[in-house]
């Protein structure tokens, strides 16, 4: 459930944060849990839904202020002293993931990895359908472009 956490926000610490929400939220609602069905997807559901609330709040929160700067972390290829490909490759795709502006990032992560429709999208983050398919073009064409280009300096495959 982390990873989920993580997909929609920056810091490991307002992740964290999500989860331990979304905990919360599956201890007060496990009375409305039916037990015929996998607990998995459940807790998922509850995960994402707790990821989209805190995007809406921090969304609210950026036009009050209206805050937009991004920080980008530097990508590092050595973790703990060895070199892992498979860490690297996580890390890429989320340093990839990390360029992309906030409202792109939730409709690729809604859409691509969590299977949700444009429909579906535009009612959770209070859009048009139009602009969660615009931001999606838009993530896809920038993520393409990174991966063209290998921006990172990282062995295309």
């Amino acid at each position: 459930m982390m990873g989920i956490c993580v997909r929609y926000e920056k810091d490991q610490d307002s992740a964290l944060e999500i989860l331990n929400l979304s905990f919360i939220k599956v201890l007060k609602k496990l009375d409305t849990y039916n037990p015929e069905f996998s607990f998995t997807p459940w807790f998922k559901k509850i995960t994402v839904n707790e990821s989209i609330d805190a995007y809406r709040k921090k969304k609210r929160h950026s036009e009050v202020f209206n805050n937009d700067a991004e920080e980008i972390e530097n990508l590092t290829v050595v973790h703990n002293g060895a070199e892992s490909t498979d860490w690297i490759e996580n890390e890429y795709l989320e340093h990839l993931m990390e360029s992309l502006k906030e409202d792109e990032k939730a409709v690729f992560n809604l859409y691509a990895i969590d299977g949700y429709a444009h429909k579906e999208i535009a009612e959770c983050l209070s859009i048009s359908e139009r602009t969660s398919i615009r931001h999606l073009a838009s993530a896809r064409k920038k993520l393409q472009a990174q991966l063209a280009t290998n921006e990172y300096g990282m062995k295309k495959a």
